[in-house]
């Protein structure tokens, strides 16, 4: 069976990965269940990630599981960042607006409103850190090249990601959520996004080379 090119891989996990984000938007656009879409985008993720790393082979299966756990760790840093970065300048404003209140509401839609509040707020975050993760992964799959970008190209590359995801949301959520204080939403969201964008180009890319590194030592220490 011939193989499918390694980047044509990577790309099909990489946009794969954006389930999250595509449910997120259909949800807001259609109205749909979030739970629903959530259960159905992500069956049919995982099903075409497996298929491809089925008939790509080991090298290639190596490359995806390289992507994915560096995506992971980066964008879960990076998300936390993300959102240190939006705790401190929601400090800097005087205004009375609350940043986090977005994973409250994913909490809500995801498992009720009469649920408890401690459940509504774990719910939400996990909802939140996921979306980085997979926000990350998709970044590491289609825009790192296997680790093989320069310092300042990574760095431009995850900025311009970060600009993206932050004008997708600029466009959905002020009239989703009500936002009030729009100002302060769109000027503590932009540096965020900034702040995420510029962790995943430093630290993606750098991770990769580090483990296809590792991945090398141990297959030749193996011989």
């Amino acid at each position: 069976m011939r193989r499918i090119p390694r980047p044509g891989v990577v790309a099909v996990a990489g946009l794969a990965s954006l389930a999250n984000g595509f449910a997120l938007v259909v949800h807001i656009v259609g109205g749909l269940p979030l739970g629903a879409l959530l259960a159905i985008v992500w069956s049919i993720a995982l099903v075409a990630i497996a298929a491809m790393g089925a008939v790509g082979g080991p090298s290639i299966r190596a490359t995806l599981v390289r992507t994915v756990g560096v995506g992971l760790v980066v964008g879960l840093a990076a998300t936390l960042l993300y959102d240190a970065t939006k705790a401190f300048l929601s400090v800097l404003d005087p205004s009375p607006y609350d940043p986090f209140e977005t994973t409250r509401v994913f909490g809500r839609i995801l498992i009720g409103a009469d649920a408890s509040p401690t459940a509504v707020t774990i719910v939400g975050w996990a909802f939140h850190l996921m979306n980085g993760s997979t926000f990350a992964i998709a970044f590491a799959a289609l825009f790192a090249r296997g680790g093989q970008i320069g310092l300042l190209r990574g760095l431009a590359t995850g900025i311009g990601w970060g600009i993206f995801l932050e004008t997708f949301q600029l466009i959905l959520y002020p009239g989703w959520l009500s936002i009030g204080f729009l100002d302060e939403f769109r000027r503590i969201s932009f540096l965020s996004h900034i702040v995420f964008g510029a962790i995943l180009g430093l630290f993606v890319p750098a991770g990769l080379r580090w483990a296809r590194r590792r991945m090398a030592r141990n297959e030749s220490g193996a011989r």
